[in-house]
């Protein structure tokens, strides 16, 4: 009886193990089917996504059945405020482009040092005026600073009283209608483009801008975006209001004019101009008392 006992026992342990074991085959055989599937969904819509977008540039650029681009209002006198030479191709060459092509236009650009980070102030400046000059800036147009208190660095944050001055007494001069700058987070986190807004933002705030000036930042956006490049019109066309995209064509302009800048052109800005978004899109926001308000309590 002993003997039956233990036999019956060995007998349903051996069927419990190949239960259990059939059990987590079953398992691992229906979790590998789904995640093909699931692989092969994603494949099909990463493709169907591709295609969306080929087509959306099509009609966009090459027949124009969509308009794609729309313009900031009253943009008579348009001032961009960048931080270093080399920043106005880099970032918003598709909008220089769209406002430098429009007829009863005048574009203006600002740039807040010299670059004259490793002693390359003179080189930077003359690369900046051939890059404009692509770009079809007139070189009367550009206003290059030189401030001690202005240096180029990512670990000096820019005094906001003395840009606020320098933006407020450009704006007054030339009777700007149209101000473009950077975001608070300038794009690539750099300080100096983010202390740009911040001089804006407090001029804003103190109401010192004229009533008649709009002011605008260009978005900063997620690295998958950055470098989507076409894969971002349809994202583009919906999160943003205020947005400009060219031909491939019209990258190869900013493309000549980023290659005027020689002395800055390491392998990873060589990479960023073919792959990044802001060489063919730009998406920009409009800054209104609220919105900065709202950013001044998120940064405390």
């Amino acid at each position: 009886m002993n003997r039956s006992l233990h036999g019956w026992k060995e007998f349903s342990c051996r069927h419990l193990v190949e239960d259990i074991s059939q059990y987590i085959g079953n398992f691992i055989s229906s979790l590998t089917r789904y995640l093909i599937d699931t692989v092969e969904h994603l494949i099909l819509a990463c493709i169907l996504y591709i295609i969306v977008c080929i087509t959306l540039y099509i009609f966009m650029v090459k027949r124009k059945y969509i308009t794609f681009n729309r313009e900031t209002r009253n943009a008579k006198r348009v001032l961009f405020v960048i931080a270093h030479p080399d920043d106005e191709c880099m970032f918003f060459g598709p909008t220089i482009l769209t406002y430098t092509r429009k007829k009863n236009c005048q574009v203006y650009l600002m740039c807040l040092t010299t670059g004259q980070n490793y002693g390359m102030g003179s080189t930077r400046k003359k690369e900046l005026y051939n890059s404009c000059k692509i770009l079809g800036i007139p070189m009367g147009n550009i206003f290059i600073h030189s401030h001690t208190n202005l240096p180029d660095t990512m670990d000096v944050r820019w005094p906001t009283e003395l840009i606020s001055h320098i933006i407020s007494y450009q704006v007054d001069t030339l009777n700007i209608t149209t101000l473009i700058t950077f975001d608070r987070y300038g794009v690539s986190r750099h300080c100096n483009h983010c202390c740009i807004y911040y001089g804006v933002a407090n001029l804003i705030l103190d109401r010192k801008l004229p009533k008649y000036c709009g002011v605008y930042v260009l978005e900063s956006i997620n690295t998958l975006r950055k470098y989507w490049l076409l894969l971002d019109i349809p994202v583009s066309l919906f999160l943003s209001r205020f947005r400009f995209m060219h031909s491939f064509e019209d990258r190869k302009i900013i493309h000549k004019a980023m290659r005027e800048h020689q002395s800055q052109l390491v392998w990873f800005r060589r990479l960023y101009m073919h792959f990044s978004r802001y060489m063919l899109i730009n998406t920009l926001q409009q800054m209104n008392l609220v919105d900065i308000e709202l950013d001044l309590v998120i940064d405390d």
